[in-house]
């Protein structure tokens, strides 16, 4: 607990949210909340270590946490899908403790109530395929099986975008200036994963080189561009198979 606690990193922006419901008297709301988003991220903890994927630290957001990882990218989907999926399970499991201490009458029902209406709107929420939330994330990893990694990212990108466009014109946000805050905030992310989309393939690229990666699957093909999260590529360079390192090994000795 004590680790977890040192990793936690709370934005400006979840600050001045904090201090606005403690003046106007929602304290309960904050707890609530704000319990809700730190068992959400325990799971996402909790399975990264079980994974041996280490921790950098954890963001508190006023819409959620973001668990931020120091870990290789072409660790495999099935593992990284496990840790999007864990906050939800994590968070469903507390609520569900919620649930039973309220059945039982050890929770009052105006504060079981506070923690249903967040619990499900942090799940529907969270399950937007809006980068950096959970359901961008089962998206990316979900299309990474069928498409190349590459544009895979750029998919992540266009659709993140797409969907805020769609939430801001249909008015589901009805005037609340503190959720038009909280998609800047996404908005921002959205662009710097954008922007960072060259560096995260290379990355990608280079620990091919540097590191074994066993795959079941194989796959032939042209160029670097093409390359998949979860399969071992053969390059077929003028009707002659070679591996992938031997090919990323010729790309990087090119001179410039």
């Amino acid at each position: 607990m004590k680790n977890i606690l040192n990793k936690l990193e709370f934005h400006y922006t979840y600050i001045i949210m904090a201090f606005g419901l403690v003046i106007t008297g929602h304290f309960a709301n904050l707890i609530i909340f704000t319990s809700l988003i730190i068992i959400h991220e325990m799971g996402h903890y909790l399975t990264s270590i079980l994974l041996s994927y280490k921790v950098d630290k954890i963001k508190i957001y006023p819409y959620g946490g973001l668990t931020i990882l120091d870990k290789k990218i072409n660790t495999k989907i099935e593992k990284d899908l496990l840790v999007a999926l864990s906050g939800i399970i994590m968070q469903s499991i507390y609520f569900g403790i919620i649930f039973f201490l309220y059945k039982n009458g050890i929770v009052r029902e105006y504060i079981y109530n506070l923690f249903r209406l967040y619990h499900h709107s942090m799940i529907i929420f969270n399950l937007l395929p809006i980068y950096p939330l959970d359901g961008a994330k089962i998206l990316n990893l979900i299309l990474s099986k069928y498409l190349s990694f590459n544009i895979v990212n750029y998919i992540t990108v266009v659709v993140s975008f797409i969907t805020i466009i769609i939430f801001l014109i249909s008015d589901s946000y009805e005037k609340n200036y503190s959720l038009l805050l909280v998609i800047g905030i996404l908005m921002k992310n959205i662009y710097e994963f954008y922007y960072n989309i060259s560096y995260i393939y290379n990355r990608f690229i280079i620990e091919r080189y540097l590191f074994n990666f066993n795959y079941k699957d194989k796959k032939i093909i042209k160029n670097k561009e093409r390359m998949y999260k979860n399969k071992e590529h053969l390059f077929n360079k003028n009707g002659r198979l070679i591996s992938e390192k031997e090919y990323i090994k010729s790309f990087l000795e090119k001179k410039p």
